[in-house]
């Protein structure tokens, strides 16, 4: 069975129902009346498995990374947004709150994607549940926003930058821990949240993740298995992407997409991001007529075949952007949540296939 399929299993938690308190007398009597009834009970008990941590996550991404650390039903995982759920917009229930009190780990993003979930968070925080944002871990592209143009920082020269330099990732693998752990005040100065677009760093931190959950009591022989079998998976279809995204060529190798999500994705595979229909991190902000124009400007100059919309965002300004530009395509691309289970990209491996699939058809 693959790593994959076994993340995609529902984690399973058996409960004991408590037993009535009785005497002694009343316990010989049932004894000696009933007593193949009392060796089945004494072997229930035995065979009883013992409670497994309850790991609550933000989003389905974070679920599925979760599930394959914590694999064979080590953990049990639950996660707060929908699927389709936009992780910018989501406002957190009272049943959320009561959710992440019963947690023995909350894992979220971080960097402020889950902006309306912060102060829930920071609440659960305060009261001793501890809380594990992946972001805070991981060395972070820092967002520089200016009119259509967006710079990620990758060398276009030769399509790489020093990330991918060496191993292709610049994370410190021996201890497991970079620059990055030590936030004061959490300030990031502009970090881009939407770190999972880029698997390599999603693989630097997973042994972090997954001293996390042995630490909240899931089993350390069966994680540290099951993070050896998933790091390996993930380098595998990193690889793959790659190979996926080669019928793209270099002159081609340009996005313009909703919002700005998708600067990990361009900075590991050499694409450049030369614009985005909401100019921000967030799907919370807008756009302006000055900008489609700017946009529309940029398609017409570049010679762009197609623009990307997201699962998570409508796309009534960007399909606007488009039909002013030419009536060019527009692609839809998995974002800020997996596809439903059992179809394509329902995984985080599965949906960095789907968009490398979707983005090399459109532009290839």
């Amino acid at each position: 069975m693959t790593i994959e399929a076994v993340a995609n299993q529902p984690t399973r938690r058996r409960m004991r129902r408590s037993g009535l308190v009785v005497t002694v007398a009343a316990v010989l009597f049932a004894a000696a009346c009933t007593g193949s009834d009392s060796d089945t009970e004494a072997v229930d008990a035995t065979d009883a498995p013992s409670a497994v941590p309850s790991v609550v996550t933000t989003t389905s991404i974070w679920a599925d990374v979760v599930s394959n650390v914590g694999c064979d039903d080590s953990v049990s995982v639950t996660t707060l947004i929908p699927q389709g759920g936009d992780p910018h917009t989501y406002e957190p229930s009272l049943r959320d709150r009561e959710t992440m009190d019963a947690a023995g780990l909350v894992v979220a993003n971080g960097l402020g994607l889950e902006e309306r979930l912060e102060d829930t968070l920071e609440a659960v925080a305060a009261e001793g549940v501890h809380v594990f944002e992946v972001a805070e871990h991981i060395d972070t592209i820092e967002f520089e926003f200016s009119g259509g143009h967006d710079d990620h920082g990758h060398d276009e020269e030769d399509g790489h930058d020093d990330h991918d330099e060496e191993d292709g990732h610049d994370h410190d693998e021996e201890d497991g821990h970079d620059d990055h752990d030590d936030h004061a005040g959490h300030d990031h100065s502009g970090g881009d949240p939407h770190v999972w677009f880029d698997l390599q760093r999603v693989a630097g931190v997973l042994g972090e993740l997954a001293d996390e959950l042995i630490h909240a009591g899931a089993d350390a022989d069966t994680v540290n298995r099951c993070l050896d079998a998933y790091r390996g998976a993930l380098e595998d279809a990193d690889t793959e992407v790659a190979e996926i995204l080669e019928a793209v060529p270099a002159d081609r190798r340009i996005l313009i997409t909703n919002h700005d999500a998708f600067g990990y994705f361009a900075d590991r595979y050499a694409f450049e991001v030369v614009g985005t229909v909401i100019p921000s991190l967030s799907t919370t902000a807008e756009t302006n007529p000055a900008l489609l124009e700017e946009l529309a400007e940029i398609i017409e100059h570049e010679g762009v075949p197609a623009v990307f919309s997201e699962t998570t965002h409508s796309d009534v300004d960007i399909q606007a952007l488009a039909t002013a530009a030419g009536d060019i395509a527009v692609v839809q691309l998995l974002s800020g949540s997996l596809a439903p289970e059992g179809q394509d990209g329902d995984t985080l491996i599965g949906m960095l296939r789907f968009n490398a699939q979707a983005i090399a058809d459109a532009l290839g």
